[in-house]
């Protein structure tokens, strides 16, 4: 028997973690490299533009005909007057056509929105309550602008949206939302009165280019009962639809939506997709489907077949049974999960509901703060914690058939990444033969899965996003991006300096295609 005293027994047992942890890694590798690999995206077409990111902002937007607009401007705009540049290419990443149009000073650029026959950017302005915006034909690049003054100095513009000519704006006003309308013909903009609440209450701010109408989600609770309302409105501005999702009597009690998101489509079909919580609107415990005349369906991630996926294999067991302990006394197993909702997409079998689990990050600082003095002396013994971000686990795919029943599901283990603010850390697409592809850029390169029905896939793949030559050599690369582009389809980008096998070095900012099948 061995017998450890002192610092022998802290080292002896620092030694065993860490042997654990080795282990533990270990058999973590091992079970990644016995999954299927999700097959590489093909890089086919390329371009790129002298450019410094030192000097230069680039906007890439995907329009609506599944070409590529590119806004650049000059980042010493908001002191001196520069021209901003507009370039279009197609398919293949050739030109189609570029333009350049005067960038005021002290503009810059907040929104790009786009419909088929129009583009709309959304410029700031040194007066907080003028905001400048340029249409801009798709087919030639011609723009014109208008100004525009909004009700508050104290808005923030959050989203923006086109539908029919007309902008629709999603704002906070000091925490409360504003939803705002644009006629470019319009000086003023004018509040939209028919939605109420703060920003975590708003799921969905989307135009319907099929019904025409631009349509809200916004959840709503009393601290005892929740609803969802859904309010659907024309393009002038005025209420054409209101409905209020809300659980059965018996269900009340118990079950809280949050968040929600809309199918597209007409409003007989639309179904809204979202999360509930047990008797808590901020952790999420699974998530609810229902058409606009609240038939709920529920779905908690614990019945979900992938959900616990970004564990290791002893962490699910362990998880799972503590579920099946909790269920067999009746007791709901409340886990502090939170989700982000993507937009809901068109899937080949109905629709496709994308949501990444988060929680707030906060780091302890106990340097020389203090809560209260108690005699002569501070108190140092309460530390104070600070707000460092959101840091995302995981994302899950589910898969809905056009009533709302669920038909498959399956989950993608983040990297553990911290943001500073909330939203959106992949990208995703629907492959031609209903695959569900997830990327995100990390430095160099581009991390991938492409989710399958009942097949569990590698979460360790990444690919290096290739260069003209293959005899060149990228000696640096920042500000990397992604986004979807059509279908299976993505647009990387970023600048990169890039070191040829003759001549001199480059620095440029490219575009390239990810195709996933």
């Amino acid at each position: 028997m061995l017998l450890c005293t002192g610092s022998t027994y802290w080292r002896s047992l620092l030694l065993l973690l860490c042997w654990s942890v080795v282990f533990s890694a270990q058999a973590r590798q091992k079970k990644e490299k016995d999954k299927e690999k999700p097959a590489p995206p093909a890089q086919t077409y390329r371009v790129e533009l002298e450019s410094d990111s030192f000097e230069d902002e680039h906007t890439v937007h995907a329009l609506p005909d599944s070409s590529i607009l590119v806004v650049s401007t000059k980042r010493s705009s908001w002191f001196g007057q520069n021209d901003f540049v507009l370039t279009k290419y197609n398919r293949e990443l050739k030109q189609i056509w570029q333009t350049k149009h005067e960038h005021k000073n002290n503009h810059s650029l907040l929104h790009v929105a786009a419909e088929r026959n129009m583009v709309y950017l959304l410029f700031s302005t040194l007066n907080n309550k003028k905001l400048v915006l340029y249409r801009v034909n798709p087919a030639t690049g011609a723009a014109s602008l208008s100004e525009h003054t909004l009700p508050s100095s104290y808005i923030t513009i959050n989203e923006m949206a086109a539908l029919d000519g007309q902008v629709f704006l999603n704002g906070l006003d000091r925490d409360n939302l504003n939803m705002l309308h644009l006629n470019p013909s319009q000086e003023e903009i004018k509040l939209l009165p028919a939605v109420f609440g703060m920003e975590e209450d708003l799921g969905e701010f989307r135009v319907d280019t099929l019904t025409h109408a631009v349509e809200f989600v916004v959840a709503e609770s009393n601290g005892w009962r929740s609803r969802v309302q859904t309010k659907r409105i024309n393009t002038k501005g005025d209420v054409i639809g209101t409905y209020f999702i809300q659980p059965e009597m018996d269900d009340r009690n118990d079950n809280t939506l949050q968040a929600g998101r809309l199918t597209p489509g007409d409003t007989l079909s639309k179904v809204l997709l979202g999360t509930y919580g047990y008797r808590t609107s901020v952790f999420s415990k699974g998530l609810f489907a229902s058409d606009l005349f609240s038939n709920l369906k529920y779905y908690d991630f614990s019945k979900l077949d992938y959900f616990f996926e970004y564990l290791g294999p002893r962490a699910q067991r362990r998880m799972k049974e503590k579920f099946a302990r909790q269920e067999a006394k009746g007791k709901p197993l409340v886990l502090r999960y939170r989700m982000f909702l993507h937009p809901v997409i068109p899937h080949p079998l109905g629709y496709a509901l994308v949501g990444e689990i988060y929680y707030p990050q906060y780091r302890s600082n106990s340097f020389n703060q203090y809560v209260h003095v108690t005699g002569r002396y501070p108190d140092l013994r309460q530390p104070r914690s600070n707000f460092d971000g959101y840091r995302f686990t995981h994302a899950i795919v589910c898969v809905f058939d056009k009533e709302g029943n669920l038909l498959w599901d399956n989950a993608y283990r983040l990297k553990n990444e911290t943001y500073p603010r909330l939203g959106p850390t992949v990208e995703v697409g629907v492959t031609p033969n209903g695959n569900i592809a997830l990327v995100y850029p990390d430095e160099e390169y581009i991390w991938h899965k492409t989710l399958k029905p009942k097949v569990a896939l590698s979460n360790e793949e990444k690919v290096e996003v290739r260069l003209q030559e293959e005899s060149e050599k990228m000696v640096s690369s920042n500000n990397e991006g992604i986004v979807h582009w059509y279908g299976g389809n993505f647009i990387a980008f970023g600048f990169q300096r890039i070191k040829p096998a003759h001549g001199d070095t480059r620095t440029v900012f490219y575009l390239q295609n990810m195709a996933f099948e």
